[in-house]
């Protein structure tokens, strides 16, 4: 899980949201609420809703993340398992879940590459993913996985 993450609150526009993933590198932004000084998300926004909304041909740049954020989260428990994760991704066709505490307080995000990083790196895990995976269920995530270990090989 990667701690640091990047957010918004939600009175912000969409030009506040596409900053802060230029000026990071990063592919989304989550949407925060501020109550008693927690951070509590309450959306996301990722590359691929900014396309979206930048398809369109009338759009008001102006208008709060909250007009355009994707919304309510997939969240996960930060003491839930890889293969949770896993399960949780495929099942509502994500590739990023928040992480949160106990009381829906914001602690990280946890995105595909995060868990094929961690995967490439242990044989055990290497061997349960593709053991489980090898299903139709996970076809297109093994597929994904696929092009991310080739990424790791060495360019001829």
């Amino acid at each position: 899980m990667n701690h640091s993450v990047k957010t918004e609150t939600e009175d912000q526009n969409i030009m506040a949201a596409c900053k802060v993933m230029n000026d990071n590198n990063i592919g989304c932004v989550i949407i925060v609420k501020i109550q008693n000084k927690n951070k509590l998300p309450v959306g996301i926004i990722t590359e691929r809703d900014i396309l979206r909304i930048m398809g369109k041909l009338t759009v008001d740049l102006q208008k709060p993340l909250t007009s355009f954020m994707s919304s309510p989260i997939i969240s996960i428990r930060q003491n839930a398992s890889v293969k949770e994760a896993m399960q949780m991704m495929n099942t509502h066709n994500i590739r990023r879940l928040i992480v949160v505490d106990n009381d829906n307080e914001l602690q990280g995000i946890i995105t595909e590459k995060d868990i094929f990083r961690e995967i490439s790196k242990n044989q055990t895990l290497i061997n349960d993913f593709i053991g489980e995976n090898s299903s139709t269920e996970f076809k297109e995530t093994f597929g994904r996985f696929g092009d991310y270990m080739f990424e790791l090989l060495p360019k001829i």
